[in-house]
């Protein structure tokens, strides 16, 4: 990164104030996330040697309503007391992001800023207040990536239906940025947070939802789907209320702190995953400590992940993986399944079925080993028929 974009990049930053920690025991922690983390105390001149992978950006919307410390603050607080993740790993903490006076501003500023560090090769992690923030990430990185995946993880739907048509971040990137759009993934949403008119709007664009009941049951069935993500956007209103009291309005529901941490981990581990945000900790306040370190812990196994990808598909040609071919009597087309040997994961293959084969589409999918035992068995797996329909 050169040093006029790192000029331009700070300028959208306040430094960071590690005096106005609590505590600051972690300094005499050599072994502690915040001795390890590249930190933006207002330097004019940044020592461009120090070179990172990945950049931690904390943004609020809403006005400081006279705390002594901001929940941006507070998960900063906690995260530099963990132990750090590895001493290879550069982390860049540039400070709080400045948002302007509206929304629109800190949509803008949000876009630039992702810009510049995804230009750089730099993945990014948002720790904000407004989940619609999503929407400045998403934009920036459409520059960069084309039939874009996006997983959030909420108990809510964001896609309300109002007179001017669908509201909500969700909404508003199915109206207005489908061509960028290849996937929405929705996660551990709450059947009484949600009405009909909502899930029939994610099936009639072959949009994937998986209800809280159903990760609860079997949590590694929605790896494939972080797998495949290129931007995670969780909600803190997905946690149960007992394990983050923090928040707005706790619900009695919602996910574990332990099933938190392993969704932000899957996330990570992605070979695609360029972008994690994590909204809605406005809430928390000084007397819900127990909520920001769940954050810190959620941001922390998300580098853990990072730290373990497995650069494989798409990071290695698919041909290289061991080839499986499965015929069923329901469609006359084969399921191709690939295996990688390194990481003993799987992928699926789905293609439209086109004369001329110069003409036909295909897209490889993260899949796990059951869809592969499902389509041995003589039924469809779920995910090729989802992405079937799509290039159909």
């Amino acid at each position: 990164m050169k040093q006029e974009k790192v000029s331009e990049l700070l300028s959208y930053f306040d430094p960071v104030r590690v005096e106005g920690f609590t505590r600051r025991d972690y300094l005499n922690d050599k072994f502690s996330f915040g001795n390890a983390i590249i930190t933006h105390f207002g330097q004019t001149e940044f020592d461009l040697s120090k070179r990172f992978e990945l950049a931690i950006i904390f943004a609020r919307t809403e006005i400081n309503n006279g705390e002594s410390i901001s929940p941006c603050q507070q998960v900063r607080e906690e995260l530099y007391h963990l132990t750090r993740v590895s001493p290879v790993l550069r982390v860049f903490d540039p400070g709080n992001m400045k948002t302007g006076k509206t929304l629109s501003d800190a949509l803008f500023i949000l876009e630039e800023v992702c810009s510049i560090f995804l230009q750089a090769g730099i993945n990014v992690l948002i720790v904000a207040d407004n989940q619609d923030l999503t929407i400045g990430n998403f934009n920036a990185l459409k520059n960069f990536e084309n039939d874009i995946n996006l997983v959030h993880i909420g108990s809510h739907i964001p896609l309300e239906e109002d007179e001017a048509g669908y509201s909500g971040y969700l909404g508003h990137l199915i109206a207005n940025e489908a061509s960028s759009l290849y996937n929405i993934s929705c996660l551990a949403y709450q059947a009484h947070n949600t009405h009909t008119k909502q899930i029939n709007k994610l099936s009639e664009n072959y949009f994937e939802y998986y209800r809280l009941g159903l990760i609860r049951e079997d949590l590694p069935k929605v790896e494939p789907v972080l797998r495949d993500a290129d931007l995670v956007s969780f909600n803190l209103g997905a946690v149960r209320g007992s394990d983050a009291p923090g928040q707005v309005s706790p619900s009695p529901n919602g996910l574990y702190a332990e099933e938190a941490c392993q969704l932000a981990r899957y996330a990570g581990i992605s070979d695609r995953c360029r972008a994690f945000g994590f909204y809605g900790i406005g809430g928390i306040n000084l007397d819900a400590g127990q909520t920001a370190r769940l954050v810190a812990q959620c941001l922390w196994y998300f580098i853990d992940g990072y730290m373990n990808r497995k650069h494989d598909f798409p990071a290695i040609k698919i041909d290289d993986y061991t080839k499986y071919i499965v015929e069923t009597d329901e469609i006359d087309i084969p399921i191709v399944f690939y295996k990688s040997e390194k990481s003993k994961r799987w992928w699926i293959e789905v293609f439209n079925k086109k004369e001329d084969e110069n003409e036909r589409e295909s897209v490889i999918v993260s899949c796990n080993e059951a869809d592969y035992v499902q389509a041995s068995n003589n039924e469809i797996p779920e995910r090729w028929w989802n992405n079937f329909k799509k290039l159909r």
